[in-house]
């Protein structure tokens, strides 16, 4: 569930918090009030990509934060097995901050990508605008409906078929690299046999390039080593610390005050001597031979040569070595290899064929039934005379979501034919078909939360009481938020929101405030007047409307 919703310097809001709660929450306004905005700032928590341009004040920071709280055992582990962190309350927050530089995303406060925030609000919430309704011109979207009624067992077939187009997809490139004639054939071969022998020639080890670059460096540079080092050998020596040891030794004969000194020059002695011998072994190592040299070098340069054609990888180039090798064993018995790589294709072609065979019949079985809940859902919604069905035919070519071409039909008049729905709904019309699928679908969602964003547009009269008690069918079972400007839908609010535009000073603002039962009888009334006068009889009817909305509760 959505609980809450803080804004601020967005747009036309400086600073707005909502608290939302379960069922049906409503929000209305005057046009122009900032309802848009409102989703505009839900959609930019939700990953919708930042834009400066909705900082009210670029001197101040816009961020947007939105809270939910998840039950649902089986969402939490998919949600935690996305390494999203989920408190012990299930409770997940979003938080979005847009500044002059940069733009920073978080989930309950740990930094996070956008996608991972869009793959996440995808189980989470489902938006549906204004607009939208258009998305049913599309036949992908009916396809995607129906599978969408069936549930569980389609999504399950689905990603069998994908799988299987895959490994399909896998095995004709394969038949596909036997496509060769015979000087093709025999010219693939003379070069596999020449990089397969440079690379067992080279006789490639992991780290060994490092460990040689390392060395060569060390080498390259031995004369200035060599020179730097025999130079502190000799300043060493000249010191003649026996000497000064030997005299002060002498003197603490008379004088045993002096044996802390001696004792200091004889652990310089001992150090110096220590670090001749070590100079003298590190002198003796730099002195490398030239042929030493010139075979390092020449090592070098083979395996730097080899490695810049497989992304400078060792590893890659080994995997490759052995890719080569069996490539090299397919062409040599080139005519079997052929036979098996097209049994292999065929064998693959079946299965994909019987997998997409059996969604197709999966969802001709379900679409009889999602015809007649459509019909219903419709003829609720003020279409008495329609008829309703759906066109599965076969496509050529099998697709990740199988071979069938899924078109709704409809018919909204007494003697009108069947037509593609995308050819024949007008955009109000489309809503409301959009809204009897919603109704529908809203049984089986997984989404907890629906936004609705005006999907009441072009509708009034009696289809408004109409698709007022289809979003509160549908509240019941998930928690529904909408944008509606019209009074019969305004009365089934569980929570009323009102959204304002107000003028201080010689700025524009947006507030958001929750009504009481007082509030919402006026705000319902002024819905009715169409921004008009509140008289009594308004008063009284948004009365009745709210009365009636309580009873259907």
């Amino acid at each position: 569930m959505l609980e809450s919703l803080s804004v601020r310097n967005f747009a036309l809001i400086k600073e707005a918090h909502i608290d939302f709660k379960n069922n049906l929450n409503v929000l209305t306004g005057e046009t122009g009030s900032g309802k848009s905005i409102l989703i505009g700032s839900i959609n930019l928590a939700l990953g919708m990509r930042a834009s400066k341009e909705y900082m009210r004040d670029e001197n101040e920071d816009t961020t947007v934060s939105i809270a939910f709280s998840i039950k649902d055992e089986e969402l939490i582990k998919m949600i935690k097995d996305m390494d999203i962190p989920v408190d012990e309350d299930g409770k997940v927050i979003i938080y979005r901050k847009i500044t002059k530089d940069k733009n920073i995303a978080k989930i309950n406060d740990e930094s996070s990508t956008l996608n991972k925030i869009r793959e996440l609000t995808d189980k989470l919430i489902d938006i549906y605008g204004q607009h939208d309704g258009e998305s049913l011109r599309k036949n992908a979207k009916h396809i995607e409906f129906l599978d969408d009624f069936i549930g569980k067992e389609s999504a399950e077939k689905k990603s069998v078929i994908s799988k299987l187009y895959n490994e399909l997809k896998e095995k004709k490139e394969r038949l596909d690299s036997f496509n060769l004639d015979e000087r093709m054939r025999l010219r693939e071969i003379d070069i596999l046999k020449y990089e397969v022998d440079e690379l067992e020639k080279a006789n490639l080890k992991s780290g060994e390039e490092e460990e040689l670059a390392d060395r060569f460096k060390l080498i390259s540079n031995s004369k200035n080593i060599i020179e730097s080092l025999t130079n502190a050998f000799n300043s060493l020596q000249e010191l003649n610390i026996s000497a000064a040891v030997k005299e002060v030794k002498s003197a603490t004969k008379y004088d045993e005050s002096l044996n802390d000194i001696c004792s200091s020059l004889m652990d310089c002695e001992s150090l110096i001597s220590d670090s001749i011998k070590e100079l003298d072994k590190k002198i003796e190592q730099y002195d490398i031979d030239e042929k030493e040299y010139a075979n390092m070098e020449s090592r070098l340069d083979l395996i730097r040569g080899i490695l810049a054609k497989y992304n400078n990888s060792v590893d890659k180039a080994l995997s490759e070595l052995v890719v080569k090798k069996k490539r090299l064993l397919e062409l040599d018995d080139y005519d079997n290899e052929k036979n098996k790589a097209k049994d292999e294709v065929e064998k693959a072609e079946a299965k994909l064929e019987k997998a997409a065979s059996e969604l197709s019949e999966l969802r001709k079985k379900h679409a009889k039934d999602f015809i007649a809940k459509i019909v219903e859902e419709l003829k609720d919604l003020g279409f008495l005379d329609v008829k309703f069905d759906i066109n599965i035919e076969r496509k050529q070519e099998i697709a990740r979501d199988g071979f069938d071409d899924v078109t709704f039909m409809i018919s909204l008049n007494t003697g009108e034919k069947m037509r593609a729905l995308s050819d024949v709904a007008s955009g109000g019309e489309l809503s409301r078909i959009m809204l009897s699928i919603k109704t529908i679908l809203s049984e089986s969602y997984g989404t907890e939360t629906l936004i609705f964003d005006e999907i009441d547009a072009g509708i009034s009269g009696i289809t408004a009481t109409k698709v007022a008690s289809k979003l509160n069918r549908i509240a019941k079972n998930h928690q529904v938020i909408l944008i509606t400007h019209l009074p019969q839908i305004a009365a089934m609010a569980d929570n009323h929101f009102v959204i304002k535009k107000e003028v201080a000073g010689d700025r524009t603002m947006t507030t958001i405030d929750q009504l009481n039962d007082k509030g919402m009888i006026e705000e319902i009334g002024r819905l009715i007047s169409s921004g008009g006068e509140l008289t009594k009889n308004v008063l009284a009817n948004a009365e009745e409307l709210k009365e009636a909305a309580l009873k259907e509760k």
